[in-house]
């Protein structure tokens, strides 16, 4: 083969591969550009009524990824205890918390799934402020101090010190009315169904859902060697401190309880929502029931902050030492089947075509199956029954976000 043909060959195989590269490049596209990613994050992008009007309701319910979250202020019953003497268990006592959601419905096929957190805690108690014997430290006042201590010049040794924020000392003897953490934690499987005649759409859910709650019984107590009951020799019961600590004493003494429960739940339920214009009508409805698996235990604590009096407590006087003890904690353990219900409504109002404000109220109802209080045995404290209810009621206002 000559060297002319040869070249000619090679030539035309190079063009002919050149050309085929060039039309497969065109036929087969890239999957994605890196370049070209467009998030979309245009939240506050405007809707206008009449968008609203030509949209089916289908359209308007959330699709894709979703979330929302609602400030809660829910009230919530007391406990029902051994040594309620004084009628705590009647009334509400006002909480606050939230609510996360967050879910994703396929857009064809019509069924998705739902994560939801509730946390409410209530904190009510019944305080009386006691005044220290020495009611203030006189280094803290004119600026001198017990001992030296950077950055910021003197402080005195932690203890004795004047409360923070006040010029003198004092406790607040504290007992509990109602003081209880509630967290519940929810998986659902959703389902959305074929809108009504009149715009109406139906989501059943069937799911599991964990409850902690978590309640606390506290009770204490402050006595003086000052006290008219110390002076006469320890009357009423109590201890006397200046025999005790073998000079002028405060003694602080707190008993407490802490109960825990862990409930796991089967769950049911529907949501159901209509749209008017720019609001949406919403209500939930949910039923649970299953097992609560309860634990509490009971101790005491005291703080004897000793003088450097003889049998009372004067201005000026200082502290020898503070004492510290605590009890071993007294456990006890149970279980109970848990059952209750959770109902709220809810009215939005549309903002921009991924933002909706909304507000309404939320019931939920432990029916039975709840301890609160510790143990009906302790002899001190006198707790509640391991089968008791707990209602929270009140009202919400949140956000939704949806693309």
């Amino acid at each position: 083969m000559s060297v002319r043909k040869l070249t000619a060959r090679i030539f035309g195989s190079l063009v002919l591969l050149c050309g085929m590269a060039s039309a497969q490049a065109q036929e087969h596209v890239p999957v994605a550009d890196p370049l070209q990613f467009d998030p979309d994050f245009r939240w506050f992008e405007p809707i206008y009524d009449m968008d609203l009007a030509d949209m089916k309701p289908k359209k308007r319910a959330n699709t894709g990824w979703f979330a929302t979250y609602d400030r809660l202020n829910l009230y919530g019953s007391r406990p029902e205890l051994e040594n309620n003497a004084q009628g705590l268990e009647s009334g509400l006592d006002s909480g606050w918390g939230h609510r996360y959601e967050v879910g994703f419905m396929l857009p064809d096929a019509d069924k998705g799934w739902l994560f939801s957190w509730v946390d409410n805690d209530v904190g009510q108690f019944f305080s009386v402020r006691k005044e220290r014997g020495n009611r203030f430290n006189e280094d803290e006042l004119d600026g001198e101090a017990t001992n030296a201590a950077p950055p910021f010049g003197f402080e005195a040794i932690p203890g004795i010190s004047n409360n923070r924020g006040f010029n003198y000392r004092f406790v607040d003897e504290k007992r509990s009315e109602n003081v209880i953490d509630f967290d519940s934690y929810e998986l659902s499987k959703t389902w959305r169904l074929e809108p009504y005649h009149y715009g109406g759409m139906l989501e059943p859910m069937v799911g599991f859902r964990w409850f902690r709650i978590e309640d606390t019984n506290v009770r204490q107590n402050f006595i003086s060697s000052n006290d008219p009951d110390q002076i006469a020799d320890g009357l009423a019961g109590r201890p006397n401190l200046v025999t005790t600590y073998g000079a002028a004493s405060e003694l602080m003494t707190t008993d407490q309880a802490f109960t825990e429960n862990e409930a796991i739940t089967g769950q049911i339920g529907f949501r159901y929502f209509k749209f008017f214009d720019r609001f949406t009508f919403a209500t939930d409805f949910k039923v649970f029931s299953g097992a609560n698996f309860q634990s509490s235990y009971n101790n005491r604590h005291t703080e004897a902050v000793v003088y450097d009096g003889t049998d009372t407590i004067e201005e000026g006087d200082e502290i020898s030492r503070i004492l510290y003890e605590e009890t071993d904690r007294d456990y006890t353990r149970n279980e109970e089947f848990f059952l209750g219900f959770d109902v709220r409504g809810e009215l939005g109002y549309q903002l921009s075509r991924a933002i909706t404000v909304r507000a309404g109220f939320q019931l939920i109802d432990v029916a039975r199956g709840l301890w609160r209080g510790g143990d009906i045995d302790n002899s001190i404290l006198r707790g509640g029954d391991n089968d008791q209810d707990y209602l929270m009621v009140g009202g919400t206002f949140g956000i939704t976000l949806n693309r």
